[in-house]
């Protein structure tokens, strides 16, 4: 080869090489999972310090900032890149390879000679035993596995979103309950103490009376702090700072949902980590045949051009080689991974059918769950309305001098107790049918999106209006 022109080819190969390398793009990179995490809602929702928030808003910021949803997109991104890497066994390699050796030898008449050389080795995989084709099937599959991933982690980020945004409303509807309850309280205090002055009231009629309110009092103090409490964990669940936020319910759940069996089939065909476990059965049998494929033979073809060669050597311009390799002894190696490939294979059967059927008990619990708090809602509204009638009577009674005033106590603590349980029950029911889509794969965000009907206001006025007369009279 000659050498005068050896300096500008190795200067064109080298800017070549330089220009094909890049950087990597990040925002390229998160995008890529983005787009399936975002999907067709908002790209992104900001909230004004006096802004109401609806749960429509507080799982929109979940999804938007929850580290966790990235965690899993880098997951699929790596999934994506390993396919990629995958595809490059299709492709020939092409390199640059350079060396320069000196060397010095002799005693009495050192003797000195150097040599140099510069070339463009290639190889191109041929035949691989079907092992790279095997290795693209796995690699799609592993790619939907991890795209089904955060999908389920997505339904678990809008559960936990929800249920704290229903229970930081069910902590605040306490603190009125409770703060309504108070005055009342407060002013019987008033009212019987002006009576033991007057002399028309006894000394354990006061004592009662300010007993009951203490407990009141104690009981706002704990729900005042669980309103602090959930504010916080809402807080950091949808990494904004909504801390003092007026919070509005916006969803109204459905009154009849159909079928158990309904739920469990929908759950059998579209639960997403039950998709993924399928997905990454799938995968393992495919890799299976990858362990398999070292047993067939492998070809592969060689080319190399030298660039440059000192001291020179004629008709060294191409080489050209052929390899074939077949496995004869392995000493048990292949065979040991084949084995343990059957076994990746069955273990990930295994856990996906070990999967189904706790989706199918979930599905159920979740089911029933929601059929009790159905009921027990109906239940409630009708005893709030027999307690606020109870506390009435007897208060009516005590005041014209038949009863006795731990009566009225008992049944004023019975009307607190009942708004109480109405008002978690109401939120209840609602995380209820929430728990019951995340069981059987169907929660989204269009599934939380719903407007408040007047009953539902009606609801809430019931569970949280001070006494005042009966419904009824007798």
């Amino acid at each position: 080869m000659s050498e005068s022109n050896w300096p500008l080819r190795l200067a064109i190969v080298c800017a070549a090489i330089l220009a094909a390398g890049c950087a990597t793009d990040q925002n390229r990179e998160i995008a890529t999972y983005r787009r399936v995490i975002d999907g067709n809602k908002p790209s992104t929702v900001r909230i004004a310090p006096d802004q109401v928030v609806t749960l429509t808003d507080a799982v929109m910021l979940a999804v938007q900032n929850e580290e966790q949803l990235s965690l899993q997109g880098e997951n699929y991104l790596q999934a994506l890149i390993n396919k990629d890497k995958a595809f490059v066994n299709f492709l020939p390699t092409v390199s640059l390879s350079a060396g320069w050796n000196y060397q010095s030898n002799g005693a009495v008449l050192p003797h000195h000679s150097q040599s140099a050389d510069a070339s463009i080795p290639g190889q191109w995989n041929l035949f691989n035993g079907f092992r790279d084709y095997y290795n693209m099937k796995a690699a799609d599959q592993t790619i939907e596995q991890q795209k089904q991933l955060i999908f389920d982690a997505e339904q678990t980020v809008l559960l936990d979103a929800a249920q704290t945004y229903y229970a930081v409303l069910t902590s605040e509807q306490s603190v009125d309950v409770l703060s309504n309850s108070l005055i009342a309280q407060q002013a019987n205090v008033k009212t019987v103490a002006e009576q033991l002055r007057v002399g028309t009231a006894k000394r354990l009629d006061l004592a009662q009376a300010e007993s009951q309110a203490s407990q009141t009092r104690v009981l706002l103090l704990q729900a005042q702090a669980d309103v602090k409490n959930g504010r916080a964990m809402l807080v950091y669940l949808v990494d904004a700072p909504i801390l003092n936020n007026p919070l509005r319910d916006d969803f109204v759940a459905p009154t009849a949902v159909g079928p158990q069996e309904w739920w469990i089939a929908d759950a059998e065909a579209g639960r997403q980590d039950l998709r993924a476990a399928d997905a990454a059965v799938r995968a393992a049998r495919y890799n299976v045949e990858v362990a398999f494929g070292q047993y067939y033979p492998s070809v592969a073809f060689n080319l190399g051009y030298e660039l440059y060669e000192r001291p020179f050597q004629p008709g060294t311009m191409w080489n050209t080689l052929l390899s074939f390799n077949v496995p004869i002894f392995t000493g048990g190696l292949i065979e040991a991974q084949v084995r343990q490939a059957w076994s990746q294979y069955r273990t990930a059967a295994l856990t996906q059918e070990q999967l189904k059927r706790q989706i199918d008990q979930n599905v159920q619990i979740a089911y029933v769950n929601l059929d009790l708090a159905h009921a027990e809602l109906t239940e409630l509204q009708t005893q709030v309305v027999a307690a606020r009638d109870e506390y009435y009577l007897a208060l009516m009674l005590y005041k014209n001098g038949g009863g006795t005033y731990l009566n009225v106590q008992q049944a004023q603590a019975t009307l607190l107790t009942t708004q109480l349980e109405l008002t978690t029950e109401e939120f209840a029911q609602k995380t209820a049918y929430f728990n019951l889509l995340r069981t059987a794969g169907m929660l989204s965000y269009a599934s939380l999106q719903s407007t408040t009907r007047p009953s539902e206001r009606a609801l809430r006025e019931l569970a949280t209006q001070p006494v005042t007369e009966p419904s009824t009279r007798p």
